[in-house]
């Protein structure tokens, strides 16, 4: 991406973020996106086809950078997958208006994205074979006990999110001791010490 188009990116991201964070994402505009941002209108639909579209891409760019590290760091999975899972609440509390209010019991707009971050991630975890699924069913495929996992996994973590959030101020720890003490046996993670 040539460095224009990055800054107007950069500019729109930032301004999708901070509007966000005061009103609900369907009541965000295109003229009040781009004039936040302050680019054309036509900058926007380079970026984004709608409003609700570019605050998802601002903060799957967040999300994107913690997988990438995710996917080059050397350390075992269980110790990878806790630490970008930390790195994601923490993501979350630095917009957590935005998240308080676009969770919303599963019919808001970021569970979909949510739980389709953490899915991807279970699921290039898998193609790289960092980790395994040590679980057959009869007469189910491996591949499809895999993407059943991947899936159980990511709507329960977003599910737990959600409900965590609820609380008046919610706390990584607290969040972690819970999640780690209901993550099945045969997924990599770190017990509580």
């Amino acid at each position: 991406m040539d460095p224009r188009k990055r800054r107007s990116r950069d500019r729109l991201y930032a301004a999708a973020l901070a509007l966000a964070a005061d009103q609900p994402i369907s009541s965000l505009t295109v003229t009040q996106l781009a004039d936040a941002a302050g680019v054309h209108r036509s900058t926007f639909y380079e970026h984004a086809d709608s409003p609700a579209g570019l605050v998802e891409a601002a903060l799957t760019a967040e999300l994107d950078v913690l997988r990438s590290d995710l996917m080059k760091d050397g350390a075992d999975a269980a110790t990878a997958v806790a630490t970008v899972t930390e790195g994601v609440l923490h993501h979350i509390l630095r917009h957590i208006d935005i998240y308080r209010r676009e969770l919303a019991d599963g019919g808001g707009a970021l569970h979909a994205m949510l739980s389709r971050h953490f899915r991807g991630t279970t699921e290039s975890l898998l193609g790289r074979g960092r980790i395994a699924i040590p679980v057959s069913v009869s007469g189910a495929s491996a591949g499809s006990v895999a993407d059943a996992a991947a899936r159980f996994l990511a709507d329960g973590t977003v599910g737990i999110i959600d409900g965590w959030l609820r609380h008046p101020s919610p706390r990584v720890d607290d969040f972690l001791r819970i999640y780690f003490a209901l993550l099945p046996d045969w997924w990599p993670h770190r017990p509580e010490a």
